[in-house]
């Protein structure tokens, strides 16, 4: 897959969010504020990712049973860590992660190839 956005940056930059501006989490307790903005950032990731080259922002419709929803599928090795063990094609299923899925199986691949930190730091 060839896509333009190679960098956290330039996901910001896509996004329209200055890509220096990050949530205030100082009113977290130490242990959730890098996972929040972890969080963030990969959220901020998969929405660009996933509206590259369209006219908006995609979104996936969970009420559209017909829509394909692409979700990364971890697999852990005690020697080499996490690693991608493939991409699952969702429909609408309560099985479905709202938050990490993507609207081709390109783009998931795309994604764990290009920004592997962003998803082994779940």
């Amino acid at each position: 897959m060839k896509s333009n956005i190679t960098t956290i940056q330039e996901a910001f930059i896509a996004q329209g969010i200055d890509p220096n501006v990050r949530p205030d989490v100082s009113m977290l307790p130490e242990i959730d504020k890098v996972p929040t903005l972890h969080e963030f950032e990969r959220s901020v990731l998969i929405r660009a990712l996933n509206s590259e080259g369209l006219d908006k922002t995609w979104e996936p419709d969970y009420t559209d049973y017909d829509q394909d929803k692409f979700e990364h599928v971890y697999y852990y090795d005690e020697q080499a860590g996490w690693s991608l063990h493939g991409v699952g094609d969702w429909r609408s299923y309560t099985l479905c992660g709202s938050r990490r899925v993507f609207r081709t199986r390109e783009i998931a691949n795309y994604a764990w190839e290009q920004f592997p930190e962003y998803f082994k730091n779940l």
